[in-house]
């Protein structure tokens, strides 16, 4: 969201450097004249030189001065007359008449200069140059320039003269023959160039097709798009790109810089540094996705999911930048106003749960009856499993969960958990198999890391088919000789963590499947088709607690083959990991 910079509108410029069009785009008339010019002022330069030299070619061949009028009133008849009135063709008239004026001009002027056969070729290129009757043009400009050429000779030699005049014609016949081939040429460059101008007004047209639809789809996307170039003027920006810019605006400003609007982190209070706002970060050559930010304030404001990829020339260098702005304010709201449901509804069943398993555990001291007995345990313990529930949930709701560390026995923690998942797993017909230190003692809150263990084992049994595998290991890793471990480094620098590994053998995980793990409430399409019971929140919660720790889980998996859940803590607990 950067300022809007004036549209940059193309301009053709000639070598001065000054505005000008292409021969093509101007009127017919304008055209015929600029074709004719070159002849004119060819035959005026001639003419200047003729009479500086010789001064007596203007009495001596009055023919002189006729040849040099026509050629003059040509060319005002070449401006004056509306050409595109007439069919295409008319405006032949002018190079055809220019063979009459050239004749008795190059008669007269041929004794000081040479080479004035030449002048002929002005009319001869018009003529096939046009395009219009190729062969006919160029046949035009043979005869033309035959009859120029010849009409000195013509006009000089006496009839009885038969010998002299036939010697006399043989001299420039090579001239129309070398104006024929420049007819051809020019003919045949000019065709080629029409069908270059033809094949390069299709790709423009085209071109101009896809850039009307392309800046449709972009102006009608309810996606901001913005496109700056590597200076950091504004390219692009579509309408709702625009929308979005505004709502940035401080109060009682029509516009502003990128650096000067109302933008803050995901938070909607805290501000965002100038460094550190997308579209600054972009022009540095970042490529980011999913930035989250929140721009304007009060009932405006909107929150805003930013990515950005660089462009670069064909040089590989940076040439610009393109940032994408999706509006996600309904989702973010739909986020907090589910959090908030899901905490107020926990809230509101724990305190009644709490006080459900307490009266039934004073009625299961106060009556010795065994039916009623096993009915009351039944209840306390389906009551304690939706306290549970109902505790995961909170859980849930908590960026950090908070921990209480004390000195554990991590080896006798997990050997609980796998007494209590003994039977489930006899039931499901699998292996339940460890190996486990006799003790390893580690800082950590016995109960959330109770919490991670069973719900590591609990996933592990429930997505293992019956006859498979569930395998639980222990151990403490030393950090090797550089202070390092393959995670990270304790945070306590004691160089020590205590990694628990759970493998199994069931129905394993996609790639795809595997980014989405830890999110909360969210379970595999093959699980949910499977309708295996569950939340979606015992990973999350788990991750969220060995986080707190200041350790990680790891996973591998592929589907059909099984899983390993690998935890490691510090050994010396999270209290000292900023050290």
């Amino acid at each position: 969201m950067s300022q809007l910079d004036p549209p940059k509108v193309p301009v053709r410029s000639n070598r001065a450097g000054v505005r000008g069009k292409y021969f093509a785009e101007y009127p017919l008339r304008r055209r015929v004249l600029l074709s004719q010019l070159p002849l004119t002022l060819s035959a005026v330069l001639v003419a200047i030189v003729v009479l500086v030299f010789d001064p007596r070619v203007a009495t001596d061949a009055p023919h002189f001065g006729v040849g040099l009028g026509g050629i003059l009133l040509l060319t005002l008849v070449a401006g004056a007359v509306p050409w595109h009135r007439f069919p295409p063709v008319a405006y032949w008239v002018i190079p055809l008449l220019d063979f009459v004026a050239i004749a008795p001009f190059w008669s007269a002027a041929r004794p000081v200069l040479d080479g004035m056969s030449l002048l002929a070729a002005f009319p001869v290129f018009w003529l096939a140059w046009t395009g219009i009757y190729p062969a006919l043009a160029i046949a035009l400009g043979f005869l033309g320039t035959a009859a120029v050429t010849s009409w000195p000779y013509l006009v000089a030699a006496a009839p009885f003269e038969e010998e002299l005049i036939q010697a006399s014609l043989v001299r420039p016949a090579a001239v129309p023959f070398l104006m024929l081939a420049l007819g051809v040429a020019a003919s045949v460059l000019s065709r080629s160039m029409d069908r270059q101008s033809e094949e390069l007004t299709a790709s423009l047209e085209n071109a101009a097709t896809q850039n009307r639809m392309l800046n449709a789809v972009v102006e009608t996307s309810d996606v901001g798009i913005l496109v700056v170039d590597r200076d950091g003027h504004d390219v692009l920006m579509n309408q709702a790109q625009r929308r979005l810019h505004f709502i940035g605006l401080p109060a009682g400003t029509e516009d502003a810089a990128e650096a000067e609007l109302l933008a803050f982190e995901a938070d909607g209070v805290t501000p965002i540094a100038a460094n550190d706002r997308p579209v600054f970060r972009a022009l540095q050559g970042e490529s980011f996705q999913g930035r989250i930010v929140a721009v304007g304030t009060d009932g405006s404001q909107q929150h805003l999911s930013v990515s950005a990829s660089p462009l670069v020339d064909e040089a590989g260098a940076f040439d610009g930048t393109v940032v994408v702005f999706q509006n996600v304010t309904d989702l973010m709201d739909a986020i907090r106003t589910r959090e908030q449901f899901v905490a107020e509804v926990s809230h509101e069943f724990r305190t009644p749960l709490t006080s459900i398993i307490g009266y039934l555990d004073l009625a299961l001291e106060a009556d010795p009856d065994p039916e009623l007995h096993r009915y009351l345990t039944t209840s306390i313990r389906n009551a304690e499993r939706l306290l549970h529930l109902v505790t995961s949930l909170l859980d849930a709701q908590a960026s950090t969960p908070e921990v209480i560390v004390q000195e554990v026995d991590l080896a006798r923690l997990i050997r609980y958990g796998l007494d209590s998942a003994d039977v489930q797993a006899r039931r499901g017909g699998l292996t339940l198999g460890s190996d486990l230190p006799p003790r390893l003692m580690v800082m950590a809150d016995p109960v959330k890391m109770g919490q991670v263990v069973d719900n590591l084992l609990s996933n592990a049994l429930k997505y293992t088919p019956d006859g498979g595998t569930v395998t639980v290991s222990l151990r403490r890793v030393e950090a090797d000789q550089d202070g390092a471990h393959p995670a990270e480094q304790p945070g306590d620098g004691s160089g020590a963590w205590a990694e628990l590994v759970v493998r199994d053998t069931g129905i394993g995980m996609t790639e795809a499947e595997r980014a989405k793990l830890f999110t909360n409430f969210y379970r595999t399409e093959h699980v949910r088709r499977a309708a295996i019971p569950g939340t979606g929140l015992g990973l999350a919660i788990s991750q969220a607690v060995v986080r707190a720790h200041g350790g990680e889980i790891l996973v591998s998996s592929q589907r059909g083959v099984g899983s390993a859940f690998t935890m490691r803590i510090p050994v010396g607990g999270p209290t000292t990991r900023s050290a």
